[in-house]
């Protein structure tokens, strides 16, 4: 993930997350920002200062839980999940099973 200055253009840190992310979230009560990826893991990186960012935390999540939300007023953080079939030749994942879907609350 690369942390940059929108008004300067400037990248001002990276810090290593998952592969397959798709959703981010920043939490400015907290200072964290979350990463969730596809290849099951969700990173937490803490706001030291307005220019030096560190991953506090990574946590495990199911295989293609990628996509989240965050609630600002509770702190919580949605992440939608599901089991995959078998994956056919020439594809990167099997279709979602019926029946596995699932939200993910995490909270502190």
């Amino acid at each position: 993930m690369a942390v940059s200055d929108y008004q300067n253009g400037s990248v001002i840190t990276t810090v290593p997350i998952g592969t397959g992310v798709d959703g981010a979230g920043y939490d400015a009560t907290s200072g964290n920002v979350l990463a969730s990826n596809a290849g099951g893991t969700l990173t937490v990186i803490h706001q030291d200062s307005p220019n030096q960012y560190h991953v506090a935390q990574t946590v495990e999540t199911p295989r293609g839980s990628r996509n989240m939300g965050l609630d600002p007023t509770n702190h919580r953080l949605y992440v939608a999940s599901g089991k995959f079939g078998p994956t056919p030749p020439g594809r990167r994942r099997g279709q979602v099973m019926a029946g596995t879907f699932a939200v993910l609350v995490i909270e502190q």
